[in-house]
Parts: C-alpha cells; sequence; structure tokens
C-alpha cells in the first residue's frame, strides 16, 4: 500500500512478500549485513507458492521493474505508479541486496507521497521503504496518516501499521511500547511478518526459547509462506542457534536455507563463515565469492577480507578492506541513517577511532536502541573512555536487553578500569548466553550473530 483510499496497482505477490519481508531481512542480515545480524529450488516435498529459488524470483522482479518502470515514464503524475515502482525496487533490493536498488525505491516513494493528495498515498509501501533505510520518523508519520483517511483501512494493513509502529518504537529503545505494538499486529491479522517481529523481540530480551517457538509456528503455517520467506525464517532460527552457542544446529539451519532457496546468496554468506569457523578457508572463500556476485556487497567482502586475514593473506585481505571502506564511506553520504553502523566497523577496524566515534554517535541518534548504544561503547572504549563505556552498557543492561556482544564488550572495559568483580559478572553472563562467548573462532562470523 497504500493509503486506504487507494487501488494502487501494487503488483500483489510483491506487496504482500514485502510485507511479510521486511522485519525478516533487517534480522537476517540485509540491512545489517544488511546487519545483523537480520530481511526465503524449495524442497520437493514442500508445497509452496511463488518464485521457487533464487533465480526466478529475480527474473519475475526484472521484469516487474520493467513493466512498472513503463508505467510510470507513461503517466508520471499518477502517485499509484511510483508506489507501484518503489514496492518492485525495494523487495528486489532486498532480494539482491542492491544499495542502488533500495535508494532507487526510497525516491520513487517520495515522489509517490509528494504528488498524492490529502487523505491518500503510499502509506505502508513508503512506511516500509522508510524503515528499510532507518527512516524511522518518515514510517512513524506515514502509518499516522491512516487514521485521517475517510476509508477505514483493511485488517491486515493496520496489523501492519501496528508492527511498524512497534519497529519504530524498538529502534528508539522503547521495548514495552515495541511489545505492545507487535502483540497487538499479531491479534489484528497474524502473518509471517507480525510473528517474526515478535521472535525478533524475545530475542533481544535473551528469551530464546520463546524466540524459536514463535518461528516455528510461522514455519507450520505452510501455505502462507513462500520459499523466499522459509528460507529467512530458517536463517533466523540459525541466528539463534548461532547467539546461543549450538554453531552445529546454526549450520543445519542455514544448509537448510540454502536448499528451500537455492541461489541466494544471504544463505551462502551464512554458509561460508559456519566454514570459516570450521578452518575449511577453501570452501569459505569459494562460498563467499559465490555470495558476492551481483550487485556490490560489501559486508560479504568485508567477510572475506576478515577470512584472508586468517588465511595470512594479509594483502588481499587490506585492499579488499580499503575498497569497501570506500564504499561504506559513499553510501553514508548518500543515506547516513541506513550505512552509519556499517563504515562504524570500518572506521573502527582500519583503527581511525574518531571516525567511528562521528559514526556510531550518528547512529545511535538514528537508532538508540541495544545494537547502537553498543556501538557506541565500543567506540567510547577505542577512544580510551571506559567509564563512558561501561556506563552506556550498564544503562542498557537495565533496559532488557541481553546479548553476549554488550558482555564482552562490559568484560573489556571493567577490566580496563580495574573493576575484576564488575568484569567477573559480565564475563559470566555472557557465558550463560553463550558457552562460546569467548570462542577467538567467532571473529570470523560476519552474519546472524547480533
Amino acid at each position: 500500500m497504500t493509503g486506504a483510499a487507494s487501488n494502487a496497482p501494487v503488483p500483489a505477490f510483491w506487496r504482500w512478500t514485502m510485507l511479510a519481508l521486511v522485519a525478516l531481512l533487517a534480522v537476517a542480515g540485509i540491512q545489517r549485513l544488511i546487519d545483523r545480524a537480520p530481511s526465503p529450488v524449495e524442497a520437493p516435498v514442500f508445497d509452496a507458492w511463488g518464485p521457487p529459488d533464487y533465480r526466478s524470483a529475480l527474473e519475475a522482479l526484472d521484469r516487474d521493474a520493467v513493466r512498472e518502470q513503463a508505467r510510470v515514464d507513461a503517466d508520471p503524475q499518477s502517485w499509484m505508479k511510483h508506489e507501484s515502482l518503489a514496492m518492485v525496487l525495494h523487495a528486489r533490493g532486498q532480494l539482491t541486496g542492491s544499495h542502488e536498488d533500495l535508494a532507487a525505491a526510497v525516491a520513487s516513494a517520495d515522489r509517490a507521497r509528494a504528488l498524492a493528495p490529502d487523505g491518500s498515498g503510499p502509506v505502508l509501501a513508503r512506511a516500509i521503504v522508510a524503515l528499510s533505510m532507518h527512516r524511522n520518523t518518515e514510517a512513524k508519520g506515514e502509518v499516522e496518516r491512516m487514521a485521517s483517511f475517510a476509508i477505514a483501512a483493511q485488517p491486515a494493513d493496520l496489523a501492519e501499521a501496528d508492527a511498524v509502529l512497534g519497529d519504530v518504537a524498538l529502534y528508539s529503545g522503547d521495548y514495552p511500547e515495541a511489545l505492545t505494538r507487535y502483540q497487538a499486529a499479531d491479534r489484528r491479522s497474524s502473518s509471517p511478518g507480525s510473528l517474526v517481529r515478535l521472535a525478533d523481540w524475545y530475542r533481544h530480551m535473551g528469551r530464546f526459547d520463546e524466540a524459536r517457538t514463535v518461528l516455528d509456528k510461522a514455519l507450520a503455517d505452510r501455505a502462507s509462506i513462500t520459499p523466499w520467506m522459509r528460507a529467512s525464517l530458517l536463517l533466523q532460527l540459525g541466528a539463534i542457534d548461532l547467539q546461543t552457542g549450538d554453531w552445529d544446529a546454526a549450520e543445519r539451519r542455514f544448509a537448510e536455507a540454502d536448499r528451500a532457496f537455492p541461489g541466494w546468496w544471504l544463505a551462502k554468506a551464512h554458509l561460508a563463515q559456519m566454514a570459516a569457523v570450521r578452518g575449511e578457508f577453501e570452501r569459505a572463500e569459494s562460498l563467499y565469492r559465490e555470495a558476492t556476485v551481483g550487485p556490490e556487497r560489501p559486508s560479504v567482502m568485508d567477510a572475506l577480507a576478515a577470512l584472508y586475514h586468517a588465511m595470512g593473506r594479509t594483502g588481499e585481505a587490506e585492499a579488499l578492506e580499503r575498497q569497501t571502506a570506500l564504499m561504506w564511506s559513499a553510501r553514508v553520504r548518500s543515506h547516513p541513517e541506513a550505512y552509519a553502523d556499517h563504515a562504524f566497523e570500518a572506521a573502527l577496524g582500519a583503527g581511525d577511532t574518531a571516525r567511528a566515534w562521528r559514526l556510531a554517535a550518528l547512529n545511535y541518534r538514528s537508532r538508540p536502541y541495544g545494537d547502537g548504544r553498543i556501538g557506541l561503547a565500543r567506540a567510547a572504549e577505542a577512544r580510551g573512555r571506559n567509564q563512558s563505556a561501561r556506563d552506556i552498557l550498564l544503562e542498557l543492561e537495565k533496559t532488557g536487553w541481553r546479548s553476549t556482544e554488550q558482555y564482552r564488550v562490559l568484560d573489556d572495559v571493567c577490566s580496563k578500569l580495574g573493576d575484576s568483580a564488575c568484569a567477573a559478572r559480565a564475563r559470566k553472563a555472557a557465558l550463560a548466553i553463550s558457552p562460546r562467548a569467548y570462542d577467538e573462532r567467532a571473529d570470523l562470523l560476519a552474519f546472524g550473530k547480533h
């Protein structure tokens, strides 16, 4: 969508798909990859709808993009046609990890908003696109427009509006409000999108079993999920296994995702990192190289650089790192909210602590939730501001956020401050979440670990 008063011809399959996948891919890695980690040929025994593999999905989206662009060219003043183009470009950008498609989707959605009369407009479409680029204020503003429309929105659209507001609350650090909104969305119209958001909330609060239960429920609804969605859900389950230290289970999930939606570069990147931690460097390199085919994917290139360091191929690693640093910097200039965290990692790795601090602060201002706070603490530690870093992390702990990363960083800064009791407590908390919290091989994990 679409405003409640609109009959915009958003291609039905991609509109429905993106409503379900926007949360999945943000978690799986498209935005943090791209993140975090995280955001589906199907096994023959599984009866599903939608394109059966990555190639088929991309071919369908390519055709849709050509068609929707032609419609815009034929009627450039129609906000509905710009909205339809935005949704297709966004779907293709999420599928391929293409920054160019995501940026073009933002521009198309913005154009649709500018052309739409009062009481109508690309409400959910623009909110979805804005969220994927971390433009949370815009996303919130869009869904709030729905209350003023003369024609009441459908339950599924109201559910997605609640979910969007839940995302905005989560990224602002208001976790109780986020849960309230996610639960409201699920009551209105339960869907893979609403369920994955609930699972993500439980995961961030350290309630991993509840997160698994919710994702298993989404997977069980076989009539509602495409192969792409199924693979995305499996990546999420694998990410939980990864975060709790069961690397074998995580690898099985990632392999299942690769079978569910063959050819998807994101599943291959997840599998590559598992080969890397097992010391299967040649296989990891091969998988990463497969995952780099297509649009520029600097997150995959960064992971490959880390692998090269582990293999002793320092020159190749540093050349890749210089290349990706330029990519991240260019993206920060064009869409700072979306890419500040990626550029922060690159700056930190290069030892540019001043730039890392600026980028961490920018990311925190945009999304002051758990990961943003942890990044700010890491940047403070890198500049020798260990007391500030500890204060940031202790404040984060009070919110209920739980991750091995926050406790590992807390352990580091408390040790530097000579606070052995704080360090011991942090170490115990990290190991309680994952017995592999201090495994040195974890440095080779790039996807799904947050």
